[in-house]
């Protein structure tokens, strides 16, 4: 008996170190989530004005790319009311290189592909300035390029490269940005 409350304790405690796990409807063979140090798909999608971005045009910068989920993930909700001040650290932190930071909403409150009318109240609910991606393209890149719950990280170098992946809410910081663009530079 001691056990088995050491063993909920235990996994009460640890449960928010997990991040929202999704359910996955394909097999984990069809996952198309790149491996560090290789160069992240392209994505053109809407941002929350209506524009299209593209994830390649932000090479020769430091990428930050935050893959997310709706008001269902109460972690996501953590890391985008994060995000403007992770940017702000980014920013404030290193002048050797520009940074870039790309919110991509895979879902809706309902899991199903976020749109312009989501994508601009999510923006104006959490207060940001950074793009968010949204559309059904989105909810397919989202769901292709996680492989370890939401939200996701990723720090992609200047050249479009994948350096750092953490599938965990604020589980990056400005140093770790900066660390991965001193270890691009001496690698040049």
């Amino acid at each position: 008996m001691r056990s088995k409350i050491l063993f909920v304790f235990l996994l009460i405690l640890f449960m928010p170190l997990s991040g929202c796990i999704g359910t996955d409807e394909s097999d984990e063979e069809d996952s198309v989530a790149p491996s560090t140090m290789e160069k992240i798909p392209d994505l053109t999608a809407p941002n929350q004005h209506g524009d299209n971005v593209t994830l390649s045009d932000m090479e020769g910068t430091m990428l930050v790319v935050l893959l997310n989920m709706g008001e269902w993930c109460s972690y996501c909700i953590q890391a985008t009311e994060n995000a403007t001040s992770l940017i702000q650290e980014m920013e404030d932190l290193d002048d050797r290189y520009n940074v870039s930071f790309v919110e991509i909403l895979g879902s809706n409150e309902t899991w199903e592909a976020a749109n312009q009318t989501y994508a601009v109240n999510w923006s104006m609910e959490y207060n940001t300035t950074h793009p968010i991606l949204h559309s059904q393209v989105a909810a397919d890149y989202v769901s292709g390029n996680v492989d370890g719950g939401f939200p996701t990280y990723w720090i992609v170098d200047l050249d479009g490269v994948l350096r750092v992946k953490s599938p965990s809410v604020n589980s990056i910081t400005a140093e770790d940005v900066q660390e991965q663009y001193d270890i691009y530079i001496s690698e040049k």
